[in-house]
């Protein structure tokens, strides 16, 4: 709600936004200055939006996939023959229940994947499956499956059934049922000496996990057909436990370490923090630095502010000297002049941040229809053009672009840019209402 005092001051400083022609809607400097702020802002919603909603993506990605702690033997190549004591155990433990959402003995192992002559590393992950949840296809621990067929799925525990990612399946060009060849180490892990186990899969069905590094290079099968496979009949190679909140990372490690039988040097422990952690604080580095960036481009435009009121005071100087002999306030000239630059800086930040919002809704769209544009040119002089792709899925890690418009996050940058707009308009304002009226109608 507006005082009804400054009604006045208000409607004189929306006045000035207009240049000298009474069909121009702005002055140039007033222009000038709202285009670059409201580019700035524009920029800074839909960078941010990509960057929160990949890092909010990487997060859910590696909650939903990744292993959040890994308990294994300290000893390289000694497995788990008394798993199901080690999970009962961490289960039951009153210390731990309320940071646990599962506890599952697991096969981890890599393997050679046979393709038209040739041999690419993938992983391959081993995790129990419950028979009575075949028939609603949401397995316990696995990725979300997209696609499969349930004759296949209902054999995943008696037959050499796989469950591949999407990603995967799509550069092979496989379908469900087809049949895959992978080469892996028996027992699991790769050793001296070791023997190589042939084993003949079939596909039945996919998973997405919107991660492009997970949905590519990893299968996953069930514990016991692992175990076939590998000659690990009772043995596992670790013991994976996921958690209800990743933040309590650290201290539920370590409360494990304390309930695990025997000798707490016999095993080992990682945590995804251990394997991922770099690339999240990187994450976090990047979006404060682009932060940073964007800000000093920000504090740039309300320079250009200052500008606009500097020479807007001077050119008004006559009119300040009519309004303060008419008995205008010098408060009252300091309003006029620091709404001006609000207004201006309001106006972008509206403006700015609407089309930002706007723009990062439809950014993947925007982005596809220039490939398709680039593609078509590129089409027009050469035969031989690769397909363009901005974003690489195999560089970016997702199959999709992730963002994530944080409406309270744009609402505090419209206020900073208001806010330091007053600022920007603040000291030529106090420069007009130190002028003296008589002095400045003489002058002029």
């Amino acid at each position: 709600m507006i005082p009804s005092g400054y009604l006045l001051e208000l409607f004189i400083a929306a006045r000035y936004l207009r240049g000298q022609s009474r069909l121009a809607l702005f002055s140039l400097g007033t222009r000038l200055s709202f285009i670059f702020m409201a580019l700035m802002v524009l920029i800074m919603v839909v960078v941010l939006s990509v960057f929160t909603g990949f890092q909010t993506e990487v997060r859910s990605s590696l909650w939903n996939s990744g292993y959040h702690i890994t308990l294994t033997r300290s000893m390289t190549g000694a497995t788990f023959n008394d798993y199901n004591e080690i999970t009962n155990i961490l289960k039951e433990d009153p210390a731990l229940k309320g940071d646990i959402r599962s506890v599952f003995p697991s096969i981890t192992a890599n393997g050679l994947l046979e393709n038209q002559g040739r041999f690419d590393g993938k992983g391959l992950r081993a995790i129990p499956v419950k028979s009575e949840q075949l028939q609603s296809g949401q397995l316990d621990d696995f990725p979300p499956l997209v696609h499969y067929d349930q004759r296949l799925l209902d054999h995943m525990n008696d037959g050499n059934m796989v469950i591949v990612g999407r990603e995967m399946a799509r550069y092979y060009g496989w379908n469900v049922g087809d049949t895959i060849t992978v080469f892996l180490p028996a027992g699991g892990v790769l050793t001296r000496g070791l023997q190589i186990k042939r084993a003949d899969l079939t596909i039945a069905g996919y998973f997405r996990t919107g991660f492009y590094e997970f949905d590519q290079n990893l299968m996953f099968v069930s514990l016991v057909t692992a175990q076939r496979m590998l000659d690990m009949n009772g043995r596992t190679s670790e013991i994976i436990i996921q958690l209800k909140d990743l933040s309590r990372l650290d201290s539920t490690k370590s409360m494990i370490r304390d309930s695990i039988p025997g000798n707490r040097f016999d095993y080992s422990m990682r945590t995804i923090k251990d394997e991922k952690g770099t690339f999240l604080a990187a994450l976090q580095l990047e979006k404060t630095m682009m932060m940073i960036i964007l800000g000093l481009l920000i504090v740039a435009g309300i320079a250009g502010i200052w500008v606009t009121s500097y020479l807007l005071v001077k050119s008004k100087s006559r009119s300040i000297g009519m309004l303060r002999a008419m008995g205008m306030s010098m408060r009252s000239v300091l309003i006029i002049f620091t709404g001006h630059s609000m207004l201006i800086g309001f106006l972008s930040a509206s403006i700015g941040g609407a089309l930002g919002i706007f723009l990062s809704k439809h950014l993947e769209r925007t982005i596809q229809l220039v490939e398709d544009l680039a593609d078509q040119l590129c089409h027009l002089y050469s035969n031989q053009c690769a397909p363009v792709h901005l974003i690489p899925r195999q560089i970016y890690y997702f199959d999709h672009l992730p963002v994530n418009t944080d409406i309270s996050f744009i609402f505090g940058i419209a206020m900073v840019t208001l806010i330091l707009s007053g600022f920007a308009g603040y000291f030529p304002a106090r420069q007009a209402a130190k002028l003296d009226p008589v002095q400045t109608i003489r002058n002029d």
